[in-house]
């Protein structure tokens, strides 16, 4: 089998398990009118289109390349119960009411997703235990153990096991120990955000592919005329979902994150001897580390790795030969690793590592900066926007929404500063390694 490269401009031939004409449209070129236009066609936009649609209001979608393009089809495809920002650190942010209300939310994202796929029949979901999330050196262990211990007071279906117990879940003696989340899911991204995609068609969102919104005017009737290359649509209101792909449409968006590059690789079918051995009650893992850790296994019998590669800049390729050594430190069985294919996608980084729910005017609305905790989230945030028209939005949103985009600083230079960011957070990890 020969070894493929694509980056950054090409699906992972992993995701692309659906006939292609499904998800065909044609590009808008006339002039129509709609109560909404869903801008981008990832899984915030694509559950967006199902709930306003759902919600009887007539949608026209833009997408300027496919379905799924974006991050959706690109992801590392673990959806899981929590933000990457301990419980404590939302309830710190945001305060208690909030807070809480954003850490339930979260809790209840995989099943959210669990029941968008089955109630409109998506086939994009893996089999698997749940998720497994390893201590990668001594000192976060005691934080595992204390997360385990906050959400079991929750009732949440969550335990710490003990290196010898996390070894038999996972099939490897690498971690000291590790929490088991059984809400967890592993899904294909890319089926999943197509699934919806073509379940707001059916409930009559009126869908434009290879149409990018080009300029966005408000009219003196006050309401909103987004242009194509080809056409336009008068509507009321307005969303942007297009995180981080978003270009230029609307003046400074782009300026409320930082577009990280994060990557992806399989390894060719492994040998189904060997590979009953490896994660053998089929979690995903993912670990403490800073930086890319996720191994799980594919229902094609390949190994996916979140692995790195240069974050800044669309040059540049997948880190295999780091991540070959990742995946023989964690399997040492596994022999001589051969890679099948690697991708790369862009993340939205916010400065706090938070999400936005952005009112740009009354009628134009936007959600961004998910910082590589995307699945789940883009599926509650695409229903939250549902419920944000006009000038007002519901009061029981689980994110404030934000009048001004909180712009980063210094933009021009934020890459600058990501990578140095990545930089340490890789010399860090690699401490970490050396103190298991």
């Amino acid at each position: 089998m020969s070894f493929t490269v694509r980056e950054p401009y090409s699906i992972p031939a992993a995701y692309q398990t659906q006939d292609s004409s499904e998800f065909e449209r044609e590009a808008l070129d006339n002039h129509i009118q709609a109560d909404a236009v869903v801008i981008g066609a990832g899984i915030t936009g694509n559950t967006l289109a199902v709930h306003l649609t759902e919600s009887g209001k007539s949608v026209v979608q833009l997408e300027a390349k496919i379905p799924g393009w974006g991050g959706s089809g690109r992801a590392f495809g673990s959806v899981v119960p929590c933000h990457k920002n301990s419980e404590e650190a939302i309830i710190r942010h945001y305060g208690k009411q909030r807070g809480t209300r954003l850490i339930d939310a979260l809790a209840h994202g995989p099943a959210l997703v669990s029941e968008l796929l089955n109630r409109h029949n998506i086939d994009a979901a893996f089999a698997g235990g749940g998720w497994a999330f390893g201590a990668h050196s001594k000192p976060f262990y005691k934080k595992l153990q204390k997360r385990a211990e906050y959400w079991q007071s929750r009732d949440a279906d969550v335990e710490y096991l003990n290196a010898t117990e996390f070894s038999q879940v996972i099939g490897s003696d690498y971690y000291r120990g590790g929490l088991i989340d059984r809400r967890a899911l592993s899904v294909n991204p890319y089926a999943y955000a197509r699934g919806l995609f073509k379940t707001a068609h059916q409930l009559g969102a009126k869908q434009y592919t290879n149409t990018p919104a080009v300029d966005v005017k408000q009219k003196q009737n006050g309401t909103w005329q987004v242009a194509t290359p080809q056409g336009s649509v008068e509507c009321e209101n307005i969303y942007f979902c297009t995180n981080a792909y978003t270009k230029g449409v609307w003046p400074g968006l782009e300026k409320g994150f930082v577009p990280v590059r994060g990557f992806g690789a399989t390894t060719v079918a492994i040998d189904p001897a060997l590979l009953a051995n490896i994660l053998p009650q089929n979690h995903f893992i993912t670990d403490t580390r800073q930086l890319w850790s996720g191994i799980r296994k594919l229902p094609s019998g390949q190994i996916h790795l979140g692995v790195g590669g240069p974050a800044m800049g669309a040059k540049g390729k997948a880190d295999l030969k780091v991540a070959r050594q990742r995946l023989k430190a964690v399997y040492p069985a596994i022999g001589s690793v051969e890679w099948g294919e690697s991708w790369s996608g862009w993340i939205a980084v916010s400065t706090d590592q938070f999400p936005r729910i952005l009112r740009l005017a009354n009628g134009v609305w936007a959600a961004q900066g998910y910082s590589g905790r995307g699945i789940a989230m883009a599926t509650l945030l695409g229903r939250e926007l549902s419920f944000c028209q006009g000038d007002s939005e519901r009061e029981d949103l689980i994110l404030p929404v934000d009048k001004k985009i909180p712009w980063v600083p210094f933009h021009p230079f934020s890459t600058l500063g990501a990578a140095a960011m990545v930089s340490l957070y890789a010399i860090q990890d690699a401490i970490g390694d050396r103190n298991k």
